[in-house]
Order: C-alpha cells, then sequence, then structure tokens
C-alpha cells in the first residue's frame, strides 16, 4: 500500500513538475546544457544555496547572469562578502551585475537590519558613589 501511494505521488511530481514554473525549468535546462558539475546542478535542483565557487563555476561555463541572480534571489540567499571572496570572482570573470547582486543581498540598508524605526530604549540607569554618606 505504501509502495502503490509513493508511486502516485512521484508521478504527479512528475506530471505537475514538482511545482517548477516554466521559467526555472527553463533555467535548470539551461544550467544542464551548459554542462556545469553535477553536484551544483543537484544543489540547484534541490534549493540549496550556491557558494561563491558554485556562482564562478555557473559564470565560467557561461551560464547566464539572469539565470544564476535569478536562483539566488528565488532561494533568499544572503552573501556576506569579504574583498577577497570580490577579487576571486572578478578574476574569475564573474559579471558585474551578478557581483552586485550579491554584495546587495548582505548589505542591511542605510537603516541597519531592524528598520528606520522607531526604537524604545528603557531609560538609562543612575550609578552614583556613596563617600563617606555623601553621594557623588
Amino acid at each position: 500500500m505504501k509502495f502503490r501511494l509513493a508511486l502516485i505521488f512521484a508521478a504527479a511530481c512528475a506530471l505537475a513538475g514538482c511545482g517548477l514554473s516554466d521559467q526555472q525549468k527553463a533555467d535548470y535546462a539551461s544550467v544542464q546544457r551548459a554542462g556545469v558539475s553535477p553536484a551544483i546542478y543537484d544543489k540547484m535542483v534541490h534549493g540549496d544555496a550556491l557558494s561563491v565557487g558554485d556562482v564562478i563555476s555557473l559564470s565560467q561555463a557561461r551560464v547566464s547572469d539572469g539565470v544564476i541572480i535569478r536562483y539566488m534571489r528565488d532561494q533568499g540567499t544572503v552573501y556576506v562578502l569579504s574583498g577577497p571572496d570580490f577579487d576571486r570572482m572578478h578574476k574569475a570573470g564573474v559579471s558585474e551585475s551578478v557581483a552586485d547582486y550579491m554584495a546587495q543581498t548582505g548589505n542591511p540598508g542605510p537603516y541597519g537590519p531592524y528598520g528606520p524605526g522607531p526604537y524604545f530604549y528603557p531609560p538609562p540607569v543612575a550609578v552614583g558613589i556613596g563617600v563617606g554618606g555623601h553621594w557623588h
């Protein structure tokens, strides 16, 4: 009985494309045609975050910037990049648009991660030192 249910579920997923949009299907097909490593392709199919090395591999395989950026945006990946990361991507030929997008994901904006406010803080605590019965 369990096998039958699993088989029915697998058939339904195959027919429905497991919920992938036409754009995602086209993107994954272009990644596969580009000849990227099976490990990176599997990462993308399973919705895992791409590392800087993965992004470099995709760029070097000539996967379009749109596909790379769309995947990172759809997954909600946040990158906190260092200077050496940018140097490595630049030397490897990653486009400015991909590097800029990655940099923007780690930037919380001018107000920090919590937005423009208002913020409420408790009143300051007064501390005094007592000497000879007098407070200073």
